[in-house]
């Protein structure tokens, strides 16, 4: 044993010394990008965000609009802009040595221009256009224009998705036919990167979303594990050296009430960032219980994400990420015995055996980053919990008869 763990050590003593050995052949004299943004009227678009792909790097623009990027090693980068009400554009831009040229970026409105699509579904960013595979990418608008709350609804949006909940929360997804019925998903979900093992970890509540990406197909070489039909990769808000906030109230009908708050801002710039972000949903439910005359599938949840991100140099970055999801819901499985009884009377049932279904998750991961011009270096911890148990037994023969019940603890 002592010999296998020195064996161990040495060799993790020299992947660390190759490492560093790589990123040292690559260190070079650091130069400056400084460039403007202005929109077709040539004026100054002042607070934009300009980002560098596949690196840490983030500048907003003042009211000029000017932005610089001090300490870079030459070498090709891709120029990411995005601004409130205009399009997001792209640029490659060549950084040598010496004076460099500035970089003059022209936003178009939105409304006349789309934007350009930056995914990651190849482990790294670039253009939606130059990847090989079938992609479908929502943005962060898109989810807010067409009231997607939940991971589910991309049902009506990608092409060639289903996913369905059975009544107890958990989505089961099919990607080109490709599902399982089984606990164990065929298509892999990802949340920042993370990877939602099983259906009783992941959290389905679309929560301060940056974009979502699709990816028809088997993916096992790039996720691994349970993503033979596909991949939905779920990419949360990032921070900028500009604090944001958002406040959103939604009520509607079955007594519905949800309210959302966002809050990202930069405890030290450039350095630290916190971002916190939670949704408290209430609604009656759909179904009515003509059992007790009342309606069935009462829910109540409270879901939260919160992270700090902490940045130590131009390449390197520490993000401590914790979500969690409790959920109630009192009527699960809202089913009826038979086919005929559902098309008869939709939304109507008759139970007599009432529960109520507690749910708490948490999800908690550490992923450290490196982002250099001749190696990238990422590394992901993560926990996941999920307690999930009914209040009383679960009414078995969906009818106003006592005639079977289940009891189900799934325990921790």
């Amino acid at each position: 044993m002592n010999q296998k763990a020195n064996i161990a050590a040495g060799l993790t003593l020299l992947f660390i010394c190759l490492l560093f050995g790589s990123i040292n052949a690559f260190a070079q004299p650091a130069v400056s990008m400084n460039g403007q943004v202005t929109d077709k009227m040539s004026k100054p678009v002042a607070s934009a965000t300009v980002h560098l792909l596949n690196t840490n790097r983030f500048a907003i623009t003042d009211a000029a609009g000017k932005f610089t990027f001090p300490l870079l090693a030459p070498g090709n980068y891709q120029v990411e802009v995005t601004a409130i009400g205009y399009a997001t554009v792209h640029h490659d831009v060549s950084v040598g040595k010496g004076q460099q040229q500035p970089l003059s970026v022209m936003l178009s409105e939105s409304g006349r221009k789309l934007d350009e699509v930056i995914v990651t579904a190849q482990k790294k960013e670039e253009l939606l256009q130059q990847i090989p595979a079938s992609v479908t990418a929502i943005s962060a608008r898109q989810v807010q224009e067409y009231r997607m709350w939940n991971s589910k609804d991309l049902t009506a949006i990608v092409p060639n998705l289903y996913s369905s909940d059975p009544g107890d929360h958990r989505n089961v997804t099919a990607i080109r036919g490709i599902t399982t019925t089984s606990y164990v998903p065929a298509v892999a979900t990802y949340i920042d990167g993370v990877n939602q093992f099983g259906l009783d970890t992941y959290i389905p509540v679309l929560l301060d979303v940056e974009r979502i990406e699709v990816l028809r197909g088997p993916q096992g070489t790039l996720y691994g594990r349970n993503a033979m039909g596909g991949v939905v990769n779920i990419i949360t808000r990032q921070p900028s050296n500009r604090t944001s906030a958002f406040l959103q109230l939604d009520a509607g009908n079955y007594n519905l009430h949800k309210f959302t708050a966002e809050l990202r801002t930069p405890l030290i710039k450039d350095k630290l960032y916190l971002g916190i972000a939670a949704m408290s949903n209430q609604y009656d439910g759909y179904y009515h219980n003509e059992f007790n005359n009342k309606p069935y599938e009462k829910q109540e949840s409270l879901t939260g994400n919160y992270y700090l991100k902490y940045l130590p140099g131009n390449n390197w970055s520490f993000t401590l990420n914790v979500k969690h999801h409790n959920n109630r819901n009192n009527g699960p499985f809202p089913l009826v015995p038979d086919k005929e009884s559902a098309f008869l009377q939709p939304f109507v049932l008759n139970q007599n055996a009432l529960t109520t279904m507690i749910d708490n998750t948490q999800n908690a991961s550490l992923s450290v980053n490196y982002a250099g011009k001749g190696i990238n270096f990422s590394s992901q911890t993560a926990w996941q919990k999920n307690y999930r148990y009914y209040k009383a037994p679960l009414d078995g023969d969906f009818s106003p008869l006592d005639a079977i019940s289940i009891i189900n603890n799934f325990g921790k």
